[in-house]
């Protein structure tokens, strides 16, 4: 079930020395799921929710976030008409648009997308006195935390792990959020934490900050790409985490990765959306403060990776910035 959040970063050109009783009341309420604290998505969610607030204002538009497991509950409440705006892996939009893989047979033909916004980099942390080299094989025998059931943590986690094949039964899963999973892992009841977001994720910069347990990144090799395409991750890529991203990382880590995407419902009124989309764009500086991964936002790569279908209220302001479409993203 989503929980709503309240906003948590201060936004340029916001009304000073005014109370929220002074303040005209919205006549369009837009709630957005996000995912969960500790992670790129949550901590993204409350800065957009925040910007697009305060900027559209006198618009009469107000833009909630809340907590959410992650993607597959981000997606259902589209389907349900729980929520607006979704953050969600481009892999779950593929599959829920065309009705395939965890979606086999319900396609939600009503999603549509509205940017490309970061990365998605698979970060899988584990206790370096478990292992001897940090490849996925480690895995073997030991306690992986994955994340809830219905975030895309979970699901791509279980894709890794089938490229493993007979090893993959030698790998405890456990779901469990990003909170529950950091204490686990330093107390070990579970030895690793697969945090996969927008780099740095929250909660892996404040593993590696404390320095207790010691932890090393899981290597996931070029050649691992090909195995997640036969598994049904057809749109995966290459990703780095570069050195120094997290304290005490001198070295970058090989990795896979996935685009973030900010979705909606086709029912959106395209004149919202279209606010959306402008005032997303026009303040792309903001965004940078509100976390690293969102400087990878721009116009130049707004439909990079997507699958889905635009909004009518997207196509509208790409048209006006002349952006080009592909065919296939036209509603």
């Amino acid at each position: 079930m989503l929980s709503w959040l309240a906003w948590a970063f201060p936004v340029e050109g916001s009304e000073k020395g005014s109370t929220r009783g002074e303040r005209e009341p919205a006549r369009i309420s837009v709630l957005m799921a996000t995912g969960m604290p500790g992670g790129t998505s949550y901590q993204v969610g409350l800065g957009l929710a925040s910007l697009w607030t305060t900027k559209l204002r006198g618009a009469g538009i107000r833009v909630s976030a809340a907590i959410s497991e992650g993607a597959g509950e981000n997606v259902e409440a589209i389907r349900i008409a729980d929520a607006d705006l979704i953050l969600v892996e481009d892999l779950f939009c593929s599959m829920a648009y065309n009705g395939t893989g965890v979606y086999r047979g319900r396609p939600l033909r009503g999603l549509r997308s509205i940017a490309t916004l970061w990365p998605e980099t698979v970060q899988i942390l584990v206790r370096s006195d478990r292992i001897q080299k940090a490849s996925l094989e480690a895995l073997e025998g030991l306690t992986l935390a994955t994340g809830l059931p219905d975030s895309g943590n979970n699901f791509t986690t279980e894709l890794l792990l089938k490229t493993l094949k007979g090893a993959r039964q030698k790998v405890r899963l456990r779901s469990i959020g990003y909170a529950m999973g950091a204490e686990a892992l330093k107390n070990g009841t579970v030895q690793a934490l697969d945090a996969t977001g927008g780099i740095p994720v929250p909660v892996v910069s404040s593993l590696l900050q404390e320095g207790k347990p010691s932890l090393a990144f899981i290597e996931i090799t070029a050649g691992r790409m090909e195995a997640l395409r036969e598994e049904g991750w057809k749109n995966v890529f290459r990703s780095v985490i570069p050195a120094g991203t997290y304290p005490g990382q001198n070295q970058p880590v090989n990795s896979v990765g996935q685009f973030n995407v900010l979705a909606t419902a086709a029912s959106l009124d395209p004149q919202v959306v279209y606010a959306l989309t402008k005032t997303l764009y026009e303040n792309l500086d903001y965004l940078a403060r509100v976390h690293p991964a969102c400087r990878r936002i721009t116009l130049e790569h707004s439909l990079e990776g997507l699958t889905v279908p635009l909004h009518r209220g997207a196509v509208l302001y790409y048209t006006e910035r002349k952006v080009k479409i592909p065919e296939h993203l036209l509603p």
